[in-house]
């Protein structure tokens, strides 16, 4: 059999990364293999590749091929290809294949990635713990409930801050180690909040201690502790349960951790024993960047896979086909599929679909009646679940006859925001629907015999939860309230759900930089009916929190450990090709990047830092290749958003081992100017033996010598100046105060003219 086979040209770009491109290969041994009709006619199943030998590539950058498959058989061929002229790209001596029953890839298809991972985290103790007694260091404590009791626990005379403002503005360096308490304060409680009330003071007063300490240079040299107490941790910690007032701040913290890994962030949970409170300050201390600390143990969260059981019918799951079930966010995206999978799988005959717009909602009334179809009572209502007065309301219109018997929480909204964006509006936006809903379930049923109480959480609030931190914090709410109904021996699951394929709802509000980034992580979307395959074999298991996503294990298997969250790196089986994180891995990148810019003259110096950043910047977009990017074409243009631009300054941080901004991108708009920056910082450290007048010297020599453009001489002079001032001010600022230069001026003394002509120098009028 012969074939001809030619790429698109969008895809000629991409031959490059591989030695032969996949789609040209796959297409050759698709050329009448193994007499593709016989084995369509063979009952034992479909014949597909199985044993390789004489496999010889001769060249590589092929965009088209020509070939050759001459069978030996019904079970063997042999395969040549070459490009247009003739000359040869790939030889196969014998390719034998393999029968393969339906059973077989369907078995396959079920146990592999393809159909997605049921996760369970975990928490394993480490076999060093914690040391006892106090490392040497300077601390801090601060917190509205930082008492002298765990500020002893530090050192005999730890000073303790009301806040972190309050530390800021103390003398002297920042200390090397600052722990902030997070617990229960009765003022919190002074408006008749509740719970609700105390979760959000709680949470406001965090993110605000975060965005202080990521905004302070002073502290770039510190550790920031966040110390919780049954918020996270391998079970409730005794005598005081899951703390559900403090359990949004782990989500808060994680998704900043996401998004500034060099900003050293623990978050730390302890039960308050005394073993423990001997080893409070070595736990403090130690590597990481979740810990719990158990009598004394050390423990450090982990995802497992967890056996499916069997998926279900009605009874296997315990779900009533007579009761009625409750969906929030009924007429969504997520809720109409699980409103279909419970009618067509589960066979329940009685739906509660609530959502803001009820009936008014687009597809609402075709769902009703595609339910109804199938045999379903379907009612649609508009309600708002955050709403306990209405949702009171609604739960009272439920026929006796047909009493609830399950609720899913599927109801959600997402405003997504750096964490330095984040106020305490737009925390409120995301708590409501999500958090604030969840919380008025529960306290109105708990008292009714229910056979599920099933919570969509998010991996958000796990590992994935960078430019989301309010979405992380309302998530890790659900896993929180689902454990402590377990403990209170009422029916509580949280699924902590990867994407799903379909691109609506938060989903579809997704960029290709958000796919990317978790496709760099080893995450896919699942597509739905393998969720809902999940769904079931999560009903048919024991709580509280399971993590239903769809996983790549040979990309977390191959990737470096700075990509992959610790979290999931238990999930291969071979070692990880590196298992540092990004911070750790920094310095050897940079000393790497250093000795290679140093053996180069300034013009490859300038094109191999171009290419730095425009591989980095493909990486972050999913690109297979830096070299589609326009050197000066703004990154904007591209696709960058702000979180995009996080992770290309994250990835540039560990190659470079410099600490950039993270307005990075912004600052420096094109692939050419950022490269040029990082020259501009690199090179005076590379330079042996130059002195900074030197370099200053060949500044001038350049400025003096490069004439205006004739299109904008104007808008170059601008430019130029504009950027020449911001490095002065930036090197004043940086170097003055440390070497006691500063410039001051006598304001009060300064006449008319002397006061404009200081403003008119420090905003950089001309």
């Amino acid at each position: 059999t012969y074939a001809e086979i030619t790429l698109p040209p969008e895809a000629h770009p991409h031959t490059h990364t591989f030695t032969i491109h996949p789609a040209l290969l796959d297409a050759a041994l698709h050329a009448n293999l193994f007499h593709e009709r016989d084995s369509q006619a063979d009952a034992s199943g479909p014949r597909l590749p199985f044993a390789w030998s004489g496999v010889t590539v001769h060249a590589t950058g092929a965009t088209a091929l020509r070939v050759r498959v001459t069978s030996h058989g019904s079970d063997e061929a042999s395969v040549l290809a070459t490009d247009a002229t003739g000359a040869p790209v790939i030889s196969i001596r014998s390719l034998a294949a393999r029968a393969v029953s339906a059973e077989q890839l369907a078995a396959a298809d079920r146990s592999g990635d393809e159909a997605g991972a049921l996760l369970r985290p975990v928490w394993n103790e480490r076999a060093e713990g914690a040391a006892a007694g106090a490392p040497a260091g300077d601390w801090a404590v601060v917190g509205v409930a930082a008492d002298e009791s765990i500020a002893a626990a530090f050192g005999s005379d730890v000073p303790v801050f009301a806040d972190l403002d309050s530390l800021r503005a103390a003398p002297g360096p920042a200390p090397e180690t600052v722990v902030l308490v997070c617990a229960a304060d009765p003022a919190d409680d002074r408006e008749g909040g509740g719970t609700l009330g105390r979760m959000r003071t709680a949470t406001t007063r965090v993110l605000e201690a975060v965005q202080g300490w990521l905004a302070d240079p002073g502290f770039a040299d510190s550790r920031l502790v966040v110390l919780t107490k049954g918020v996270t941790g391998p079970g409730p910690v005794r005598g005081a349960g899951v703390d559900l007032v403090h359990a949004p701040l782990a989500g808060l913290v994680r998704s900043a951790q996401a998004e500034r890994p060099e900003a050293r962030l623990l978050l730390l949970d302890w039960d308050g024993s005394a073993s423990s409170y001997e080893r409070l300050a070595g736990a403090a201390t130690a590597e990481g960047a979740e810990l719990a600390l158990r009598e004394g143990g050390l423990w450090e969260p982990r995802l497992v896979r967890e056996q499916r059981g069997a998926a279900g019918s009605a009874s296997a799951t315990g779900l009533d086909p007579e009761g009625t079930v409750l969906i929030t966010g009924g007429t969504g995206g997520l809720g109409a599929a699980v409103a279909r999978h419970l009618v067509d799988r589960h066979g329940v005959r009685r739906l509660l679909l609530v959502s803001r717009r009820g009936g008014n909602a687009p597809g609402a009334e075709e769902l009703r009646a595609e339910l109804g179809a199938s045999g379903a009572e379907v009612r649609v209502v508009a309600c708002d679940v955050a709403d306990r007065a209405a949702l009171e309301k609604l739960l009272g219109e439920v026929p006796a006859a047909h009493p609830l018997t399950a609720v899913v929480h599927t109801a959600g909204v997402a405003d997504n925001g750096l964490i330095e964006t984040q106020t305490a509006q737009s925390l409120d936006a995301v708590l409501r629907p999500k958090a604030d809903a969840a919380w008025h379930l529960h306290e109105l049923t708990q008292n009714q015999e229910l056979a599920a109480f099933v919570l969509f959480s998010s991996t958000a609030g796990l590992f994935v939860g960078a430019g989301q931190a309010n979405y992380a914090a309302s998530n890790v709410f659900l896993d929180a309230l689902a454990r402590h109904r377990v403990a209170e021996g009422l029916p509580g699951l949280s699924l902590a759900w990867g994407l799903w394929s379909e691109t609506s709802g938060m989903g579809g509000e997704l960029v290709e930089a958000d796919l990317e980034r978790m496709r760099r992580m080893g995450l896919r979307p699942l597509d739905t009916g393998a969720a809902l395959d999940l769904l079931d074999a999560s009903l048919a298991l024991d709580g509280p929190v399971l993590v239903p996503v769809g996983v790549e294990t040979s990309v977390i298997g191959s990737s470096d450990g700075g990509s992959v969250p610790a979290l999931l790196r238990t999930l291969v089986r071979t070692p990880m090709r590196r298992a540092s994180s990004a911070v750790a891995q920094a310095p050897a990148a940079a000393e790497a990047l250093s000795e290679r810019l140093s053996a180069l003259d300034d013009a490859d110096r300038n094109l191999h830092l171009l290419d730095l950043v425009r591989e980095n910047a493909a990486a972050v977009l999913g690109h297979y290749s830096g070299e589609l990017l326009d050197p000066e074409r703004p990154f904007k243009d591209v696709g960058f958003d702000s979180l995009a631009a996080v992770d290309l300054r994250n990835l540039l941080n560990v190659a470079t081992g410099l600490r950039l901004p993270a307005t990075l991108v912004f600052d420096f708009p094109t692939p050419a100017s950022l490269a040029a920056h990082l020259a501009g910082e690199l090179v005076p450290t590379l330079s042996s033996g130059q002195s900074l007048g030197a370099e200053i010297d060949r500044l001038e020599s350049a400025l003096l010598a490069s004439p205006l453009s004739d299109g904008g001489p104007e808008d170059d002079y601008t430019e130029v100046t504009g950027r020449l001032e911001t490095l002065l001010r930036t090197w004043r600022d940086r170097h003055g105060s440390v070497l006691g230069t500063g410039v001051r001026t006598d304001f009060e003394s300064a006449t008319d003219d002397e006061l404009f002509a200081a403003l008119d120098g420090e905003v950089g009028l001309p």
